[in-house]
């Protein structure tokens, strides 16, 4: 069979099942990838569970060895996004062509319908995020193994990429592991998500956005609404807080001409259980804060500078004669710690936060913003309050040519020379390659100490990442609409442009490789 041929034939089997993002139904995939792996000649393969994953989700991975030890990683993730947007079509959506036929009927964007009609694409949820590289990836990656060469090469793929990247947190270890087993030098990973065209070029991508959640948590203080300056109103104070940040573009991060979206709130409550004619007590947000350069440290700094700066303005509005102190998540704790049992009391409450996260009762930000109020309970503070922390998930910002490998940048321009390409540092989109090489400088302990439920229910390996640094490449199929109902893959890119050049990308590193 035809290399493009194969590729269409893998890229329709993963389409057809239906591996929906933080569900059971993930590990259909996973099946399905190690059964194909183990049926190939020259292959180690295996799956690692995800340590107190709620789905019991695996990381799957096939190995070749080559003649030398230079290895390139080919990463991808089998979890697709839902299949709402597809509305009444929702059952085809991992039928390509039924829903080929009933999107020509019902669709009437006129570029998505000269796309469907020229016969040039597949639909189909998964058909470009991204069944379509890591089916090209595959399709790669068997037939190396059928006739291995200097390189060595690894094919991952991942669970949750599209949620929380469990999976990608949990193959820091693998690959450590892999590494160390077989003596390893990781030169180069790819990870195939789909790449947009611009101006007749493809856009490729050598680093991938940092993202930060912080949470902040205000108390107030309760009174009756006709005693109003006798007290603090938590919302007000909030609102303020998010008028001082939101969309503001002097917070956003920026690397040459490129520049992150600004910092978004998107979530935002107050903690009144019932209506009453008093003020709140507490009201807790939750925002967004995408990254290049700037460090947990930085966005806690900037955070708290403009908290203060909130409060202050609010304060003087309402003439209010109170205070309030604007601290972080770890010197909340700090100042708990010295309370008796406190130790304690926290650790139980860490662990009916992990249990009610388990069963898919609340969220990460829900029991960031549990656990600082039950510390406030604990303590019995009354006075008002900012406390400022941070929320899983957390993506550090990596670029790979912060790493300096010439052998990176002819790899570069090897890939340059096959096609019109054009190369970007920063992919905004996020994506699972934060997790392969970090900045020297990042202070960890910052990111440890304010994100509350670090640990059982969130956690990674820091110093596997700091130790392997992997550069990386975002390159795969031309795709449009990514979950969206039109989602679809260009057929000839995902078929014959894009394995051509994983091929190549493979026989350079074996060709450049140490002896």
């Amino acid at each position: 069979m035809e290399r493009n041929e194969r590729v269409m034939e893998l890229l329709r089997q993963m389409i057809a099942i239906d591996s929906e993002t933080d569900t059971d139904k993930e590990r259909d995939m996973e099946r399905y990838l190690q059964k194909t792996l183990s049926e190939m000649e020259h292959v180690t393969s295996g799956m690692i569970h995800i340590p107190d994953d709620v789905h019991d989700r695996s990381v799957v991975y096939g190995f070749v060895q080559g003649r030398k030890k230079d290895t390139v990683i080919f990463l991808n993730h089998h979890d697709v996004v839902g299949v709402d947007p597809y509305g009444i079509l929702r059952d085809e959506a991992f039928s390509p062509d039924v829903l080929l036929d009933d999107l020509l009927k019902y669709e009437t964007n006129e570029e998505v319908l000269c796309d469907l009609q020229s016969g040039q694409w597949l639909v189909g949820r998964g058909s470009c995020d991204m069944k379509g590289g890591a089916a090209a990836q595959l399709a790669v990656f068997e037939a190396y193994a059928a006739h291995p060469g200097d390189a060595s090469l690894l094919y991952i793929s991942l669970p949750d990429e599209e949620s929380y990247s469990a999976g990608m947190r949990a193959a820091v270890t693998v690959l450590k592991e892999l590494r160390a087993s077989y003596g390893l030098t990781y030169r180069v990973l790819v990870n195939s998500e789909p790449n947009e065209m611009a101006d007749g070029k493809l856009v490729s991508y050598t680093g991938s956005v940092g993202k930060l959640l912080p949470v902040v948590v205000v108390q107030g203080k309760s009174v009756h609404i006709g005693n109003y300056q006798q007290g603090v109103n938590p919302i007000g104070v909030m609102s303020q807080i998010i008028a001082e940040t939101e969309g503001d573009m002097s917070l956003a991060d920026s690397w040459g001409e490129e520049s992150t979206p600004p910092p978004a709130w998107i979530y935002l409550r107050d903690r009144k259980e019932h209506y009453d004619v008093s003020l709140p007590q507490r009201a807790a947000a939750c925002a967004n804060f995408m990254t290049y350069q700037k460090t947990p440290e930085d966005v806690m700094y900037l955070l708290m500078n403009a908290a203060r700066h909130a409060v202050e303005k609010m304060l003087s509005r309402v003439d209010s004669a109170q205070s309030m102190e604007v601290i972080s998540g770890a010197e909340l704790l700090k100042r708990a710690s010295v309370y008796p049992g406190f130790d304690v009391f926290y650790e139980t409450v860490k662990n009916n936060c992990f249990v009610a996260l388990q069963k898919g009762e609340s969220t990460y930000a829900q029991e960031t913003i549990r656990l600082i109020e039950e510390t406030i309970n604990f303590t019995g503070m009354t006075e008002p309050l900012v406390v400022i922390a941070f929320v899983p998930p957390y993506y550090p910002a990596a670029d790979s040519t912060m790493l300096q490998d010439e052998r990176f940048d002819g790899l570069l321009r090897e890939i340059g020379g096959m096609t019109d390409i054009t190369f970007k540092h920063y992919f905004n989109g996020i994506s699972d390659c934060s997790y392969c090489c970090v900045a020297p400088d990042l202070n960890e302990y910052i990111l440890e100490d304010n994100l509350l439920l670090w640990g059982k229910a969130y956690s990674f390996d820091f110093s596997a990442m700091a130790e392997m640094q992997i550069p990386f490449i975002l390159l795969g199929p031309w795709g449009k609409d990514l979950h969206e109902r039109t989602e679809r893959v260009h057929i000839g890119s995902v078929s014959k442009e894009l394995p051509a050049m994983l091929e190549r990308i493979v026989s350079y590193v074996g060709e450049t490789a140490a002896e």
